[in-house]
């Protein structure tokens, strides 16, 4: 039977929490570099990855492939999934590196941006989106959990999509004990869980209740390591390149964004309807500053 990368990756993403020590150290190498996989010796892999090149060896019979290098084939198959990122990165450290110029320093941060949001749109599976999509069409409810610093993305998705939909909910703090928003949760809800590493707690907590009772997880992150992959039914990686100390969410948003744009295209007058009469709302209870 034919591998293919997309297959590979989900099936060690799945696999990896119960591998051994050595293994989950070579495969969060090889889950995060693809590229390495595809490009370098199996020697200089396991180097990176500071394993021995006998466990290489081991991780690729794993996934049943009878070498490691059958597996490199899969990956080298895969190039065209991965490749975008290196242009940005190595323009960004061209701009960035030993500079405290200000222009560069401006230049940086727009090239990780353009790289973030390029790596996203290109890497997208369109048909695992036009899934995603589905479900949560057809979901009972619809609940969105994020912390930390993923709650104001988290709460952004759902203030929007409440303006279209009756059947959605934030999972939040302000909202009261966490325990009792996930309580009712069953197979025929939908959660979207946010989190980038290091992943919050509580969002983990969620996405792992629901998953336990058959509900659909949709787990939006940044590695195919995080724990948050570990219960999700699907699996959406946004990258953060930032060149600065903390992660850039500009991708997660535009993510976020994509995910709306194409559940209301896909809705009917039904959706219309409710924008519209909360609109009328606002506009009656003052809630927008006056026209001038």
């Amino acid at each position: 039977m034919t591998k293919h990368y997309k297959d590979t990756v989900e099936q060690l993403t799945r696999a990896y929490p119960n591998l051994s020590k050595q293994l989950k150290k070579s495969a969060a190498y090889v889950l995060e570099y693809p590229g390495d996989v595809a490009t370098l010796s199996m020697r200089q892999v396991a180097a990176r990855a500071d394993v021995p090149p006998p466990t290489m060896n081991r991780l690729a019979k794993s996934l049943e492939f009878e070498t490691y290098n059958a597996m490199r084939d899969v990956y080298r198959g895969g190039l065209d999934v991965f490749s975008p990122t290196y242009p940005s990165r190595a323009t960004e450290l061209q701009l960035t590196h030993g500079s405290a110029d200000l222009e560069a320093s401006i230049q940086g941060v727009k090239s990780a941006a353009l790289g973030n949001l390029k790596h996203l749109f290109d890497s997208i599976d369109r048909t695992h989106l036009q899934h995603i999509i589905s479900s949560l069409t057809c979901a009972r409810n619809v609940f969105v959990v994020g912390m930390h610093a993923a709650h104001s993305i988290a709460n952004y998705l759902h203030y929007v999509a409440s303006m279209c939909f009756r059947n959605w909910q934030l999972i939040s703090h302000k909202n009261g004990e966490i325990a009792d928003q996930v309580e009712g949760i069953n197979a025929d809800d939908v959660i979207i869980a946010i989190s980038l590493n290091p992943c919050a707690a509580d969002t983990v907590r969620v996405a792992k209740r629901a998953y336990e009772v058959g509900a659909k997880v949709i787990g939006i992150t940044d590695t195919r390591t995080s724990p948050l992959a570990t219960y999700s039914t699907d699996l959406l990686i946004t990258p953060v390149h930032s060149p600065h100390f903390f992660e850039s969410y500009i991708a997660t948003a535009a993510l976020v964004e994509m995910i709306l744009g194409f559940l209301v295209a896909d809705s009917d007058q039904e959706v219309i309807d409710n924008i519209t009469k909360l609109e009328r709302n606002r506009t009656e209870f003052g809630e927008y500053w006056p026209e001038q």
